[in-house]
């Protein structure tokens, strides 16, 4: 007990906790500094409350703003007393476990898609709405395949890329698909959903394992570019002009039909239907001049900007096709 009292008051637990609720505090002025002047400006609010809320798991999403103030400091005062306590005493089995984490953090960087085996065989059941809803059974999208690689390894290992069965389906079918008619690009699947669905921040649908988000494809100097660094939001955070251009990087709008094309076609295969489809209206009409984009003027794009501009990526609703 008095090796954990020096714990407590030790001077490592107590700066860690001091520089975690200084930051706890100075999320809202982050925020709004990263975004001002950008088209996020007017959510930075709701973005830093979202990750306040994370900053005192699980207990942060039941807990008013108040109560989170109140909480903050004792919360991570005693997570880094605990953690420092457990290091003086276990030492060893720190090392050991460290050392093994390292290591499979390694091995799932080289081998992401061995995660896939931890999925079961059973067919996925969507539930209410992608609103408003949950899933069961939902699959773990691969992480990378012959012309598709995933927006963040960090974010796939935190599971944010299940989907329902068919809509994985759809997905690799149409990645396929695209090997043929877009053969030097890359594409970049973004977040898709929670292993068991709900609420899925800092997204108002994904909740059903029936939304997917696609990066927009690339280019940079007329070729075939990919770009989501962690800096840019893992691709969400890049911000194209009215003609789909950012410096030397440009929307490749060609490609993006051919995926959509691509995407209706799979669908149907798979007993779906595409019922919604968001991208940046303003950008709609470079998209629907290509050859390709002819063919998907019938999709349900949405006629108006929603709260987030998807000029970077755009969103995509499936649904069962109704007999």
């Amino acid at each position: 007990m008095r090796q954990f009292r020096k714990a407590l008051f030790h001077p490592v637990s107590l700066l860690a906790t001091l520089f975690l609720t200084l930051g706890y505090f100075g999320l809202p002025y982050l925020a709004d500094m990263i975004g001002q002047g950008t088209i996020y400006e007017k959510y930075a609010g709701q973005i830093a409350t979202i990750v306040q809320q994370y900053w005192v798991y699980p207990f942060g999403k039941w807990l008013g703003a108040n109560w989170r103030i109140l909480m903050v400091w004792p919360y991570w005062w005693l997570i880094f007393s605990v953690l420092l306590y457990s290091w003086w005493r276990f030492r060893k089995a720190w090392k050991i476990v460290g050392l093994s984490l390292v290591g499979l953090l390694i091995l799932l960087y080289l081998f992401p898609n061995s995660l896939l085996w931890l999925d079961n065989n059973r067919p996925s059941v969507a539930q209410g709405s992608v609103g408003n809803g949950g899933i069961t059974n939902a699959k773990r999208v691969p992480f990378r395949g012959e012309n598709f690689t995933t927006y963040s390894f960090s974010c796939y290992l935190l599971g944010r890329t299940f989907a329902h069965d068919k809509v994985k389906n759809t997905i690799l079918d149409a990645y396929q698909s695209c090997e043929q008619n877009c053969p030097n690009t890359t594409f970049v699947l973004g977040e898709i959903g929670h292993r068991h669905g709900g609420r899925f921040l800092p997204h108002r649908t994904h909740q059903n394992g029936l939304s997917v988000d696609f990066m927009t494809p690339l280019l940079k100097n007329g070729q075939a570019h990919r770009s989501h660094p962690i800096w840019k939001g893992w691709g969400y955070g890049l911000d194209f002009d009215n003609k789909g251009k950012k410096g030397a990087l440009e929307i490749d709008f060609s490609a993006t039909a051919k995926h959509l094309l691509a995407l209706e076609q799979a669908a149907k295969k798979h007993g779906l239907r595409i019922k919604k489809v968001i991208f940046d209206p303003v950008l709609r009409p470079y998209l629907l001049a290509e050859p390709e984009g002819k063919k998907i003027k019938h999709l349900p794009f949405t006629k108006n900007r929603v709260w987030v501009r998807h000029d970077d990526h755009y969103h995509v609703d499936f649904a069962p096709i109704e007999k």
